[in-house]
Formats: C-alpha cells, sequence, structure tokens
C-alpha cells in the first residue's frame, strides 16, 4: 500500500462556521490534536463541501503513526486570511520535528529541517483569501535526502543530496497541520502517501475529496441490531456522527451489516483511492473485533480486523486503492456499485 490518509473535513459536520461535531470528533481521527474544540470551524470547502479552519492560537491535527518508508508525500489545499510568518505542514519522526515548510509575510514559502532553513522561494507572493494546492515530497537521510515542493502542480523549490533527518530514523511517520498566531487558515482535500508500493508511491496532482453517506440497506445484509426501527443505514447516515442517538450494535461472529451510499460525481474520472470511515465503541466489557467490509460485485473483502475495546468513541480508517472485484483502481462506475459496511470477526 502506498496511500495511507485522505482527508476531506467532509464528516465533521455539516453547518459552516461551526465547531467540529460532535466535541471531540476531531480526536477520534487525531489524537493528539491541540485545540480542536476551540480553535477550529468547519467551512465552506475548496471546490465544495466543507474544509477545516484553523484560527488563531496555534492549533493542530497530529496524524497517527502511518509509515516506517523512506518517502513521504503530501498534497492539500490551502488557504489563508493574512499573510504572516507560520509553519503550515511539518513531518515528524515520532515526537521529533522534521521537514516541514513554512510561509513568510510576503508570500513565500520556505523549507526547513526541523528548524534549520534550508530554502526560500523567491517572487511566489501568495495571496489571502485564495486556495492554493500544496505538495511536498521528502525522503528521509542524513546525506542522500531529497525534496520537492510544488504549488498548483509546479516545482517550486527542490534539492537532493541533502540531509533531511532530523529525527534517529530514515523516515517521517506522522504528519502535523497547524494554524498561524492571528488570523485563519483553511486545509482540505489531503492526501498522504509513501513510496512503497507500485501506484500511488509519488506526487497525485491536485485532488478533491467527496464524502458519501450510507442511502439504504443491502437485502440479506441486515444482521445487526438496530437502536429503533428497522433501516439500518438511517442508524448510520449523519452528518454529525448522533454517537448513542441512533446506532448498529451486534458481536455475533460473522454478522454483516451493508449499505448502498450516494454517488460519486463532478470529480472526473481518476480515483487514487477511497477512505471508509466508521465510528464505532464497544458496549460493554467484552471486546470486539470488526472489519470494514467492502462489496465489489460478488466479491466481499473485509481487510485487516480491528479491535473495539473502549467505551469511548473513535475512527476506524480504512484505505481501499484497488476495487476488490477488479483488482485494479476503482473507476467511478465501481464505486458506485459498491456497498460498504461493517462485519463482526
Amino acid at each position: 500500500m502506498a496511500l495511507l490518509w485522505i482527508e476531506g473535513f467532509e464528516c465533521m459536520g455539516s453547518t459552516d462556521g461551526a465547531a467540529p461535531s460532535p466535541s471531540g470528533i476531531v480526536e477520534r481521527k487525531y489524537p493528539s490534536s491541540a485545540y480542536p474544540g476551540l480553535y477550529m470551524l468547519i467551512q465552506p470547502g475548496r471546490i465544495a463541501g466543507h474544509s477545516l479552519e484553523f484560527t488563531a492560537g496555534w492549533p493542530d491535527i497530529r496524524s497517527k503513526p502511518l509509515t516506517t518508508n523512506a518517502s513521504m508525500v503530501v498534497g492539500f489545499g490551502f488557504r489563508l486570511s493574512a499573510l504572516q510568518n507560520g509553519k503550515i505542514i511539518a513531518l515528524y519522526d515520532s515526537t521529533q520535528q522534521g521537514m516541514n515548510v513554512r510561509i513568510t509575510s510576503a508570500g513565500e514559502l520556505s523549507v526547513y529541517r526541523d528548524n534549520t532553513s534550508l530554502a526560500t522561494t523567491s517572487g511566489l507572493g501568495l495571496a489571502i483569501n485564495t486556495w492554493y494546492y500544496i505538495e511536498f515530497k521528502v525522503l528521509c537521510n542524513s546525506s542522500t535526502g531529497t525534496y520537492e515542493l510544488r504549488v498548483d502542480g509546479t516545482m517550486k523549490l527542490n534539492a537532493s543530496s541533502t540531509n533531511t533527518k532530523a529525527g534517529s530514523h530514515d523516515y517521517h511517520n506522522i504528519v502535523q497541520m497547524t494554524g498561524m498566531s492571528s488570523g485563519t487558515c483553511r486545509r482540505d482535500d489531503m492526501y498522504i502517501l509513501d513510496g512503497s508500493g507500485s501506484a500511488n508511491n509519488d506526487f497525485l496532482g491536485k485532488r478533491r475529496v467527496v464524502g458519501l453517506f450510507p442511502t439504504s440497506d443491502l437485502t440479506s445484509y441486515q444482521d445487526f441490531t438496530c437502536s429503533s426501527g428497522s433501516d439500518h443505514y438511517a442508524l448510520v447516515d449523519e452528518n454529525p456522527v448522533n454517537d448513542d442517538t441512533d446506532y448498529v450494535e451486534d458481536a455475533t461472529t460473522g454478522h454483516k451489516d451493508l449499505w448502498n451510499h450516494s454517488a460519486l460525481s463532478g470529480t472526473g474520472t481518476s480515483i487514487a483511492g477511497i477512505q471508509i470511515n466508521t465510528m464505532v465503541r464497544e458496549t460493554d466489557a467484552t471486546s470486539v473485533g470488526l472489519y470494514t467490509l467492502i462489496k465489489s460485485g460478488t466479491t466481499e473483502n473485509t481487510g485487516t480486523s480491528e479491535v473495539i475495546a473502549s467505551a469511548t468513541y473513535r475512527n476506524l480508517g480504512r484505505i481501499s486503492e484497488m476495487d476488490p472485484d477488479t483488482g485494479v483502481a476503482w473507476t467511478v462506475a465501481g464505486l458506485n456499485a459498491a456497498k460498504f459496511g461493517v462485519q463482526v470477526a
């Protein structure tokens, strides 16, 4: 696998200008986040849908550890309301800050290794209240490292045979996005990948992330117990998620729930991958394994089981780069026909 994470901020609430909802939802995906309920808002997205706005006060979101591959690439939409000096993206080796990108009060971008400046653009002149798509690629090594910074698909800074290693390992495994000291900045349409695999192991170019939600049940795949009523999908289709208000639950090995979903449109024909997000918690003292289930054509693919062992909600995020029925990249038609859900392991 090369694609590690996808984020469009489409599932953290649907009210622009409001805090991510419910309280604590950001931490379910980004457990090391700082001030998510205080200095973050849902706002209109880069193309459509929603984005996450960081207000003043240095808030941040930080991914879980994602890889030990030497190469990492991050792409994301970026928009800010006031030019100032600040960090916009940072790669980490665990707790050690590594390679990072900062903006200057003149609208230029600088590449740093920890707090050591390596290079700064000249004449870039990023403007306020304007969306840009920024991509940053790093090969981590103390002597043969490389980096490249792109803005809207155009290379702006690069270097080879250089020191890109600030930590103790020849990799970065965590990605952090931060706010500014004043004004606001927004992020949207983010991807993270590493250099492994035969696909999605290099720059993807400008991308759009779209959120799809359940719309109906798949007949004969309705094993879970409903908290109320009999329409399973109607208990898991909310944005924002409503937690214990309504839900489906089960603990019997092999039981499945599968749902149809809204159609994907307006994105072009190239799909780098999908991420299925499922909010889960245990309801008694017994842990249970859960698969994030994909049904495409006649193929059912469970992926890897995850143990649900806490009464606190968390987000399961399963990446799928290939249609399991065809073994090649997802097409719009294939994705729209596929069903997604859960299976007790």
